[in-house]
């Protein structure tokens, strides 16, 4: 079972990257002519899916690297390497990346800096969950994973939905369950090799779905479920 310094080493490598990330993209906000905001936007399209793919291909590696030495240092018996997951695909980057660049047309266009700080912390991180989630699919020694939640100053145990889907460690067993997280979530996937470990309820894994090709009456149902959820699995 990782402990509490394993979890630790994983998210102060993470920061580094995020922070890493971060810089660099305020340093390329700094080079734009916030005046021609069409020039704005497109020099943006341009450069996120790099800075996502760059950083994120990094924490996927550094994500493989920790599995591999929890894995050894846990005595798991068997041979199995990490398999470092994709970045996130340039398509999906670009389109939040418009959505957001909508604000260089306000009075206020650093909104912009603000929403694309926040989903490039989402995309560089992703690879790194993806790494560790799959890994613990196909490693045959594996249960499954689990998430640890560490919130901000306001939430200190992760927001609600956070807790919810970290079930009180309980682990997910299913290949389809993804690692649902929101720009400026602390969480960290953590393989399980505890055969007995207790698996997350079904619902848990509705409520990780994907919401972005659902119907508005679908994300309203998966929004229903969400509450339900969250009043059921977090005291």
């Amino acid at each position: 079972m990782a402990t509490a310094a394993d979890i630790e080493t994983l998210r102060s490598l993470n920061s580094t990257i995020v922070a890493r990330a971060t810089a660099a993209l305020e340093a390329f906000w700094g080079t734009l002519d916030l005046s021609r905001p069409e020039v704005a936007r497109n020099a943006l399209l341009e450069f996120m899916p790099v800075l996502t793919d760059q950083y994120g291909e990094a924490a996927a590696v550094i994500a493989a690297d920790w599995y591999d030495s929890l894995r050894e240092s846990e005595g798991v018996t068997g041979s199995y390497v990490a398999t470092v997951a994709a970045t996130v695909p340039e398509e999906v980057v670009a389109e939040r990346t418009r959505f957001g660049a909508g604000h260089l047309w306000t009075e206020n266009p650093s909104q912009t800096l603000l929403f694309l700080a926040g989903i490039a912390q989402e995309y560089v991180l992703q690879p790194g969950r993806d790494t560790i989630t799959e890994s613990s699919m196909a490693d045959p020694a594996a249960a499954g994973w689990h998430r640890e939640t560490r919130g901000s100053r306001s939430y200190p145990s992760g927001c609600k939905f956070c807790q919810m889907l970290a079930s009180r460690g309980d682990v997910y067993k299913k290949a389809t369950a993804r690692f649902a997280a929101h720009a400026g979530c602390n969480c960290v996937a953590v393989p399980s090799w505890d055969a007995g470990a207790r698996e997350v309820p079904t619902a848990l894994y509705r409520a990780s779905e994907r919401t972005s090709g659902m119907t508005p009456e679908q994300r309203a149902r998966h929004n229903e479920r969400l509450r339900d959820a969250i009043d059921t699995y977090v005291d």
